[in-house]
């Protein structure tokens, strides 16, 4: 068996995070993907972050198993070629995330598309939209934090100053709404519903992520507001002779079991119940902070095994380094290496979700080099014969 998703074609036209992942999980899960690339450099994430030649190792984790093309779509023949793609390898899906009136401009908005491929599924992928105030702002990750509510977010009890996470999660998890609603979309054309036009701005999906659970005031605003804004502002890693770990306490036997085990007394009739830690945050405060002061003592193997015994969920805190070497990671055989001769060694994460009645497989687990197949996808739209001319006026690399 193959993929869940082996048979659609898709096309992109993107680049960085966002569009690029999002082609990627399609991939992943059985899709082909052609990325038409621009010349002279390509996708900008090639040269971002640790890289051999013109492969980093973002570009490689959201492009692998794609076939790249440099084709200058500014040019009529490139535009042709495009086109050609399109009609002559039945393509099911296009993706982009060109800033607004772009697309438009070189002649592959979905209006365009849509004239030559009625059931096309076109993902049209920006910062802040399509339309409004900021929609012709160039973006990246940091706006999207700033602007969402993720950076003010990632204030805590004790702390009000905003903080960037330390990760593209704008992009991410923009790539993985627009995975979702590209999948849905086909599932829809299955039925009978043909094409359609995606709109997915990194502004709305991050305001969809974040509202799940951070924005409690807003979501019920005329409820009393004895949560804090958000459930897991109070977070806060608990330190160890030789470690961290985190805990998640929200019920009561979780609390006191937590208490028991680094020896704090938790009798008091004011932190019985959940509803009373609430209504007495400084008691509640000052009991953490005598279970932090006393765990100190306590080294990662101690706790782990007290933690366990009390069926308290936790983790233990990993350095990036060290996650691949977790015992429940190897378990879950998380990551695949493959040799690369000329990027060395290759370690990635394997598709996350398990298929196990159309099981997916990295069957070609390593990005592709800058235009590495624009020859072979010139001959798919059937300009084979006019490669040397073309590659000659600068439409293709």
């Amino acid at each position: 068996m193959t993929g869940p998703l082996h048979g659609i074609k898709v096309i992109e036209l993107s680049v960085a995070i966002t569009g690029p992942l999002a082609a990627g999980l399609l991939v992943d899960q059985g899709a082909e993907c052609i990325k038409i690339e621009q010349g002279p450099n390509g996708d900008i994430m090639r040269r971002l972050g640790t890289s051999v030649g013109d492969i980093s190792s973002c570009f490689q984790v959201c492009n692998r198993g794609k076939r790249s093309a440099v084709i200058d779509l500014q040019q009529p023949k490139g535009l042709e070629i495009f086109e050609h793609l399109l009609a002559d390898t039945d393509a099911d899906v296009v993706i982009q995330n060109f800033r607004s009136g772009v697309a438009e401009k070189l002649g592959v908005s979905y209006k365009d598309v849509a004239a030559i491929k009625p059931d096309i599924i076109y993902a049209d992928l920006s910062g802040f939209g399509s339309e409004g105030p900021y929609a012709h702002r160039r973006v990246y990750d940091t706006a999207i934090q700033a602007a969402s509510g993720l950076a003010g977010n990632q204030t805590g009890a004790n702390d009000d100053r905003p903080k960037f996470l330390r990760q593209l999660i704008a992009d991410k998890l923009t790539a993985h709404t627009a995975c979702q609603s590209i999948t849905a979309a086909l599932f829809a054309r299955e039925r009978g519903a043909g094409g359609q036009h995606l709109e997915l701005s990194m502004l709305d999906a991050a305001i969809a992520f974040l509202f799940v659970d951070g924005a409690d005031h807003e979501i019920l605003p005329d409820a009393e507001h004895t949560w804090m804004q958000s459930m897991s502002a109070s977070n806060t890693p608990i330190e160890l002779a030789d470690g961290h770990i985190a805990v998640a306490i929200p019920d009561d036997f979780e609390f006191h079991g937590l208490a028991e085990i680094f020896g704090v007394d938790s009798s008091d009739p004011d932190l019985k119940h959940l509803s009373d830690r609430l209504r007495n945050r400084p008691k509640s405060k000052a009991l953490r902070q005598e279970i932090e002061k006393n765990a100190t003592s306590f080294t990662v193997d101690e706790a782990t095994a007290a933690l366990e015994s009390k069926q308290i969920p936790f983790g233990v805190i990993r350095d990036v380094e060290e996650v691949a070497n977790d015992p429940q990671v190897i378990a879950n055989q998380t990551f695949t290496e493959h040799q690369h001769p000329i990027l060395g060694r290759v370690m990635q994460p394997r598709p996350p979700t398990r298929f196990h009645g159309t099981p997916t497989h990295l069957r070609q687990p390593s990005a592709p080099h800058l235009g590495q197949h624009t020859n072979e996808v010139v001959t798919e739209a059937g300009l084979g014969d006019d490669i040397a001319a073309l590659r000659e006026a600068g439409v293709i690399q």
